[in-house]
């Protein structure tokens, strides 16, 4: 595993990371501890953890409960959509439970998404900076790739920014990152995984990659055909390694919900981007968006 400073607070974070979130997959404590401890044993120090997720947290407090604290990372994402609006009796309410839930008296980094945002008030944005000031969470991101996204980070109020990223990640997005990262806001990668590109052409709904939604078939993937047929490397490993080449991202997440997945791309950075994929992907992307409806 190779580690990547956060932003300028000078704590390293393992390149890859692993976000726990219950709302696509239920499972108990003791599952989500095994998927924390193979992560941990792969050299993963950093991790996210969605609000209402009680047994995801359970398990990862768990399995690190033997770890220093200051050598992990720990991120709260607090999520919009289907929820109240984010006054500050939710914002605080939250970072408390993830306090409780995660241990160690701070949070790293509290995640406010794009829809939370929306609904964000003043009295929340002044609890916000309090819960910094009190040092009960250090850093704070916006997460999304939409137009409240750039009116949150002029609002000087997020020093991190959590963005979708892969090889179909158009260029306002990308210049985004890029401009992020020269302003000093740590930024991490979301959503590197395509699921219409991760799926192999003969691969059944059981044998998925990441196994965390179905997505289109192999008769979508057209210019990408490639990613499945590299010799010695899976599409999702492809997919994981491109992202790594991008220096603004300080780590990339991966969902995964079994053990062996986790370890076999947790070993991706470690490897070197085969010869000529990169050139590939740029090609492929400029052909799918010549492709698009309307061009």
């Amino acid at each position: 595993m190779r580690y990547r400073p956060f932003g300028i607070n000078g704590k390293a974070v393992s390149a890859a990371s692993l976000a726990l979130s219950e709302e696509f997959k239920s499972q108990s404590a003791e599952t989500w501890r095994s998927l924390a401890i193979a992560a941990l044993e792969s050299g993963i120090n950093a991790f996210e953890v969605t609000e209402g997720s009680p047994h995801a947290a359970s398990g990862l407090r768990a399995a690190a409960g033997s770890l220093e604290r200051r050598l992990l990372f720990f991120a709260w994402k607090i999520r919009g959509e289907g929820r109240p609006p984010l006054d500050a009796r939710r914002l605080q309410d939250s970072v408390r439970s993830g306090l409780q839930a995660l241990g160690g008296g701070y949070l790293d980094l509290v995640v406010i998404d794009e829809a939370a945002y929306s609904g964000m008030s003043a009295e929340a944005h002044r609890l916000l900076e309090d819960l910094k000031s009190s040092n009960l969470v250090l850093s704070a991101a916006i997460a999304g790739a939409g137009p409240l996204v750039d009116k949150a980070l002029a609002s000087g109020s997020f020093d991190a920014l959590a963005s979708p990223y892969s090889l179909t990640t158009g260029w306002a997005v990308r210049r985004r990152i890029r401009e992020a990262s020269l302003a000093n806001i740590a930024v991490l990668g979301t959503d590197a995984f395509p699921p219409e590109l991760c799926r192999a052409p003969t691969q059944s709904p059981t044998k998925l990659g990441l196994l965390r939604r179905s997505g289109p078939t192999a008769a979508s993937v057209g210019p990408y055909a490639f990613l499945h047929e590299t010799r010695g490397w899976e599409a999702d490993e492809l997919c994981l390694a491109y992202a790594m080449t991008e220096p603004s991202l300080a780590t990339i997440q991966i969902e995964a919900v079994r053990p062996e997945v986790i370890e076999r791309l947790a070993a991706v950075p470690d490897r070197e981007l085969p010869t000529g994929i990169a050139a590939q992907i740029e090609m492929a992307r400029i052909d799918s968006e010549n492709r698009a409806p309307g061009r």
